[in-house]
């Protein structure tokens, strides 16, 4: 096994796999997500997407001390998950002409920061479907687009989610005006795994309750079909032999 001696790690007896298991992803993208945004004590902090990372973003930003969460997703159980299990502020964004600006307002200026868990997955426009078809664009850019109104000036956007190729009409001017720090790449996952791991032993971090389902693997095709669709209330699914 190539590298046997550096990426496995040996999981304590005393923890179940539940536990562990989003170590490999879910929990040091999402920690990352939020101490790369240097969130610090009494922040305000936008989460964009309440789907695993998320969920898991809003966890890591109350750990570190911020006063006041608002989850945004246009997905009522994500939504109802997010404020149940983590205590946050909702916000469905298809309730809102422009929920960006909406955030400015209820914040008195803007969040101190908005970490993107959305990416190119995010909900499209017409003309962006048209244009990913044609390759053209790499997907969506809402989420960028909601950030670019969340933030207070001079304050920090965190994007964790996954951004494809290059994207006509850009927000860059609409970050530059405000003097907006951008932050963003894919997480150096294993470097967290130590650390994460002894805030789980301690029982500081508890990341099961974004489990929805749990299937044999022989319904791995349904389980897939329903996260991708997000049906049943799926947001996280574990398969066990």
């Amino acid at each position: 096994m190539p590298y046997a001696n550096v990426g496995p790690v040996a999981v304590p007896e005393e923890l179940s796999d539940e536990q562990v298991l989003f170590l490999t992803d879910v929990l040091p993208t999402s920690y990352w997500g939020a101490t790369n945004a240097n969130v610090k004590i009494g922040d305000t902090v936008v989460v964009l997407g309440c789907g695993p990372v998320g969920l898991m973003a809003q966890k890591w930003a109350a750990y570190l001390g911020a006063g006041r969460i608002i989850a945004v997703d246009y997905i009522d159980y994500r939504l109802k998950h997010a404020k149940k299990h983590n205590d946050v502020e909702t916000l469905n964004f298809e309730d809102y002409d422009n929920v960006g600006e909406y955030i400015k307002e209820i914040t008195n200026g803007g969040a101190d920061v908005v970490i993107d868990c959305v990416g190119m997955d995010g909900k499209m426009s017409g003309i962006e479907r048209i244009e990913t078809l044609l390759k053209l664009q790499g997907g969506s850019k809402s989420a960028l687009e909601i950030a670019t109104q969340a933030v207070r000036k001079g304050g920090i956007v965190s994007i964790v989610g996954v951004y494809g190729a290059r994207y006509n009409n850009f927000p860059l001017g609409d970050f530059f005006a405000r003097n907006i720090t951008l932050k963003m790449g894919q997480c150096p996952a294993h470097s967290y795994i130590h650390p994460i791991l002894e805030l789980i032993k301690a029982g500081k971090i508890d990341p099961t309750d974004i489990i929805t389902h749990k299937l044999p693997l022989d319904k791995g095709e349904y389980a897939y079909e329903i996260f991708d669709a997000k049906k049943d209330g799926c947001i996280k699914v574990i398969l066990k032999p």
